[in-house]
């Protein structure tokens, strides 16, 4: 984003409550006046400001890492393996696409899409997938491809012996953004020096060990918060059970803590067989749960398959503390998991699938937020993709995908999921997506993946403005 962009969207946020403070002033001055003069209060004058077109831009995971270069030295610094995939998708004319920096911890060399503003602010979206076979570090990934915030949620990770977990912090912005980290595992809060106060430069990325703060913990949440300038996390986890590369994945940001969230697609594939062998505690399937409140949470999990299966499993999650429920004997499938609470949360679901090589790969599947009625995205390539639509809503929903000339139209019903396949590599519009919520899936012998559908940026809208 431009810098001139850039002053054009913090002006209009900044505006929005000026012009509130205003307008109860102008009121209360208008009142006085007419209680002391006139029974005809004077409206004053006023003027509609239309913001000006800005650019749109989403930030991608980038390229599988490792904690050290290509000889195995520098265990202190990340660097990439191999390169990751992209497929993007706009409103506007064009994409433009820029790399971000690397700091003195590495980089994924995460991609900034950019689309450039036209009579109005386009919107943009994109994906990005990557297998990798090299040493010890083996599998497929998925990701979204984020708006910059202020905060992120991130359900996933471990730093049990022979996991690595890295947070990677891509600042796209022309400010700095000093990012705060709050690590939470099974005992509670972690606290570690370091965790606050971390400096992402300008249009840089900064990559994190999550070990450098908890050791041997097998399941974390961690919260993102920035100041200044805004940030996209992702999170990179890989796994070696004893000396079998065990898979790897990046864990996309969910849904900010809610009593209800939606896990929209998952991939349950074999994950019987998946535990077999040493070092396979965790490969069985878990939903994630995390209460940042001070109050337990009983949970209802409500578990739905596109043919109109389903099952309910309930549990409690403490809070301040992370709660792994484990999916014992489900058949292989495509899933969608409603996560309803009496308490806000946040949530993810973790399965593992064996590959063609005697192997396992590991998949994160995040939480997602609902949908506007217009909504774009484009699929990184991927083995058997599949779109999932789940209908959270009091009606029926027609959903039309059109990819080009060509469209097809999908019914989703209240309270139910479907499941369709769509192209990779190509933009797709999709129309009466209000309220749903959706994801995508991957599963092929290389292993599993997956990624939640963005809604489409907010944007500016006029506002009137008083004397």
């Amino acid at each position: 984003m431009s810098t001139d962009h850039a002053a054009v969207r913090r002006w209009v946020l900044r505006g929005t409550a000026t012009a509130v403070a205003v307008v109860v002033a102008a009121g209360a001055v208008t009142a006085a006046h007419a209680i002391g003069t006139s029974a005809e209060p004077v409206r004053p004058a006023g003027r509609t400001v239309t913001p000006v077109p800005a650019a749109a831009e989403r930030v991608c995971a980038g390229s599988a890492l490792r904690l050290s270069d290509d000889a195995g030295n520098d265990a202190t610094r990340a660097s990439t393996v191999g390169s990751a995939t992209i497929a993007s998708a706009t409103t506007g004319s064009t994409v433009d696409r820029s790399t971000l920096g690397s700091s003195t911890t590495g980089g994924s060399e995460p991609e900034l899409l950019t689309a450039p503003a036209g009579d109005t602010t386009p919107q943009v979206a994109g994906s990005s997938s990557q297998t990798v076979s090299s040493g010890d570090l083996v599998g497929t990934a998925s990701a979204s491809c984020d708006d910059p915030s202020q905060s992120a949620w991130l359900v996933g990770g471990s730093t049990e012996t022979g996991r690595t977990t890295l947070v990677t912090l891509s600042n796209p912005t022309d400010v700095n953004a000093t990012v705060d980290l709050a690590v939470y595992d099974a005992n509670g809060t972690v606290s570690a020096p370091g965790t606050n106060g971390i400096v992402v430069a300008p249009n840089t990325q900064k990559v994190v060990p999550l070990s450098g703060f908890v050791a041997d913990q097998a399941s974390t949440v961690v919260h993102v918060t920035s100041t200044g300038g805004q940030i996209v996390a992702h999170m990179q986890e890989s796994i070696v059970r004893t000396l079998t590369p065990g898979g790897y994945d990046v864990v996309s940001g969910g849904a900010a803590p809610s009593t209800k969230q939606v896990v929209p697609a998952v991939v349950l594939e074999k994950t019987q067989e998946a535990q077999r062998g040493d070092d396979t505690a965790d490969a069985a399937p878990v939903v994630r749960l995390f209460v940042p409140g001070s109050r337990a949470a009983r949970v209802t999990l409500g578990i739905s398959t596109a043919d109109g299966g389903g099952s309910m499993v309930n549990a409690t999650a403490e809070p301040g503390v992370v709660t792994d429920v484990a999916l014992d004997d489900f058949p292989d499938g495509r899933y969608a998991f409603t996560i309803s609470s009496t308490e806000p949360v946040v949530a993810g679901v973790r399965s593992t699938s064996p590959t063609e090589d005697g192997r396992t790969d590991l998949g994160w599947f995040a939480s997602a937020e609902p949908l506007t009625d217009s909504t774009i995205t484009a699929l990184a390539p991927g083995s058997a993709q599949r779109m999932t639509f789940v209908n959270p809503t009091r009606s029926d929903a027609t959903v039309t995908i059109r990819s080009g000339d060509d469209r097809q139209r999908v019914t989703v019903a209240s309270d139910g999921m479907a499941t369709v396949t769509v192209p990779v590599s190509k933009q797709l519009v999709m129309t009466g997506t209000e309220g749903l919520v959706a994801g995508v899936t991957y599963a092929g012998s290389d292993g599993i993946s997956g990624f939640p559908i963005r809604p489409a940026t907010e944007e500016s809208t006029p506002l009137r403005v008083f004397p």
